[in-house]
């Protein structure tokens, strides 16, 4: 798969292509507000959940959270605005995985969110319960010697996956 670096990030060619398409077919010169770029955002996106709430948690995995300073950032520059876009296509890479795994462990409740910080990192946080029915939040960031979103994610479910325990009554889960 063909990569294009984005300062600290990596997208897929299709992703970067896509997003300048996307940008290059609206016109320019016309500043967009924050609202009208989270609404592009959510017409690029059908069936996510894109907010800039730290509290929109939503059921299953397709989940962004959007610091309102990227999003002006988007809203003031076209360049930002492509390299942002691209970043959020790529996350679509990593979704099956994601559904896969929470169909696989139903007893996990898997919700999952990224989140598009104010600096420009993304993080990926994942909410999961264990058989004590406690809530666990998880915090990542793409380490430098990971090539893409969907490859981390893959890295870390296959190691949930390998930690599975049987509890007393001799169900099996994927953390104690």
């Amino acid at each position: 798969m063909s990569m294009v670096q984005l300062g600290a990030f990596k997208v897929s060619q299709a992703s970067h292509n896509r997003a300048r398409e996307i940008v290059n077919n609206k016109p320019q010169g016309t500043r967009k507000s924050t609202d009208e770029v989270l609404a592009s955002l959510r017409k690029m996106m059908p069936g996510w959940t894109i907010s800039t709430s730290k509290d929109d948690w939503q059921e299953g995995v397709r989940n962004i959270e959007i610091d309102e300073r990227v999003l002006q950032r988007m809203a003031e520059d076209p360049d930002a605005m492509v390299k942002f876009k691209a970043i959020i296509l790529d996350l679509e890479e990593a979704v099956p995985a994601l559904e896969q795994w929470a169909e696989e462990h139903p007893d996990a409740h898997l919700v999952f969110k990224f989140d598009l910080l104010e600096n420009g990192q993304l993080a990926a946080i994942a909410m999961m319960q264990t058989l004590m029915g406690q809530e666990v939040t998880t915090t990542f960031r793409m380490p430098e010697d990971q090539t893409t979103w969907s490859a981390l994610i893959n890295e870390k479910l296959n190691i949930l996956s390998q930690n599975q325990v049987t509890d007393a009554d001799g169900n099996r889960s994927w953390f104690a």
